[in-house]
């Protein structure tokens, strides 16, 4: 089969298998962003964290975009000059801004996020519910073992 590193992909190591999947899926998830939407896939999964949580920190945005806080910072700029964000000063501590999705970026979220899921339909196999169970399972428990390993998802410092 092409694309495989192994002649017989049935006798491929599972570790192997599912990190060839993820490069592949990955690379599959930045074609499908560029092809549906303008936003970056930082600005995508940023946006979706912001209309996911109630008015999130940049802090708490980037954290759940896997990027440091400062690499995040032209991408909200960007953002908000688009008018698909705003910014507020937190009335409890001056010092934190709150991040709030606009009701253009809720448009654009919605656009993007139809075509991706399209692009992915195209590929994604059908599959039972109980195998659905197993395979998040065993994936949540790797990425569980890497955060445990990494300390978590703070790229802050």
């Amino acid at each position: 089969m092409p694309g495989f590193l192994e002649q017989d992909p049935q006798r491929m190591p599972l570790t192997r298998l599912v990190g060839l999947a993820g490069q592949r899926l990955a690379h599959y998830w930045e074609q499908a962003v560029a092809q549906s939407t303008d936003l970056s896939k930082t600005a995508l999964i940023a946006l979706t964290t912001i209309d996911e949580q109630d008015e999130p920190t940049h802090r708490d945005v980037a954290q759940r975009c896997w990027v440091r806080p400062a690499t995040l910072t032209p991408v909200i700029d960007a953002l908000e000059a688009d008018g698909l964000l705003t910014r507020r000063r937190d009335t409890t501590d001056r010092r934190v801004v709150r991040l709030r999705i606009t009701p253009a970026g809720q448009a654009a979220l919605d656009v993007a996020w139809r075509g991706v899921s399209a692009e992915f339909r195209r590929i994604q196999p059908e599959i039972d519910p109980a195998e659905a169970a197993v395979i998040r399972k065993y994936l949540l428990a790797i990425l569980s073992e890497l955060n445990e390993r990494e300390g978590g998802c703070d790229h802050s410092g």
